[in-house]
């Protein structure tokens, strides 16, 4: 039975869950962080201009599913090779009440660990487009302190980093810092109609990179710091660009994984045995109870 049988089909339908993969596969910033976030271990964060030469060695779960009966989303959360954890979210405008979220984001990485017996440093990071030329990066009160670590995109060369970028990709030099710089590139101009062209221009350009590891670093990276900024149109002409790419493949295989785990979720909660969910969804017992964990867990 494959994902797309009528079986399945008729069970996502019944719970609610119609396939709607192609939709969560581009707009769902969990899927894309991961796709990202996995291709940055080993990578150094100083590639985001953020100071620290620090490795990423692993990238943990982004969203904080209950607080005030809403959803909050981290841009990555990432273990570095010191044993800390790096929060990164990057940001169009600077407001005062982004320290509360910030403040969210850290004591929410900080019950994670806790109730996996860690209890590791904790970096807020905020990479600021260059519509940001400076922000604040501490809000103190009695109660607590919250201390932003900042890199700002206003004043990089653009032009020149373009230029390099398409030097390395037609000469076959792409380094890390070259990929980086790709992913990064739209956020670096000003104003929204000028990030809308540059970004498909930077698609274009990742879609000629020969290592498709590294083509699909940068896809990856592109939508998911410019999730913020990107309009529909631009939108869909990075869906239709990428659904012929291995990215599109994965972010497809990861979309039918996600609406998998939601049917099984909405079958637990019905009442539907372990075994009849593993039967309908061609799914291990063991996957079925690893979910059920995970969704206790967040409760």
């Amino acid at each position: 039975m494959n994902p797309g049988s009528p079986r399945i089909k008729t069970e996502e339908k019944r719970m609610g869950l119609e396939d709607k993969n192609s939709d969560i596969a581009y707009q769902n910033k969990d899927i894309v962080s991961k796709l990202f976030g996995e291709r940055m271990k080993g990578k150094s964060l100083s590639l985001f201009g953020l100071g620290m030469d620090l490795k990423v060695v692993d990238v943990r779960p982004a969203n904080i599913p209950i607080v005030q009966a809403r959803e909050l989303r981290m841009d990555n959360v990432f273990e570095l090779e010191d044993g800390s954890v790096a929060i990164l979210d990057y940001e169009s405008e600077y407001r005062k009440e982004n320290f509360t979220k910030y403040g969210r984001y850290v004591i929410d990485v900080i019950d994670r660990y806790q109730r996996e017996g860690k209890e590791p440093d904790i970096h807020m990071l905020v990479l600021y487009t260059a519509d940001i030329e400076r922000a604040k990066t501490v809000m103190s009160r009695t109660a607590l302190t919250i201390k932003t670590e900042t890199a700002y995109l206003v004043g990089v060369p653009s032009e020149e980093w373009m230029d390099e970028v398409k030097n390395c990709i037609a000469t076959g030099k792409v380094t890390d810092e070259v990929l980086m710089r790709l992913v990064l590139l739209p956020l670096t101009y000003k104003g929204a109609e000028k990030k809308q062209t540059v970004i498909k221009e930077c698609v274009h350009l990742a879609r000629q990179i020969p290592d498709k590891g590294q083509e699909t670093f940068v896809l990856a990276g592109i939508l998911s710091f410019t999730d913020k900024v990107i309009n529909e149109e631009t939108r869909q002409y990075i869906k239709e660009v990428i659904g012929m790419t291995q990215v599109g493949k994965m972010l497809m295989d990861e979309a039918r994984q996600e609406t998998k785990k939601r049917t099984a979720r909405n079958m637990l909660k019905r009442g539907d045995s372990l075994e009849e969910i593993a039967e309908v969804l061609e799914l291990s017992i063991d996957t079925i109870k690893a979910w059920e964990e995970e969704a206790c867990a967040l409760v």
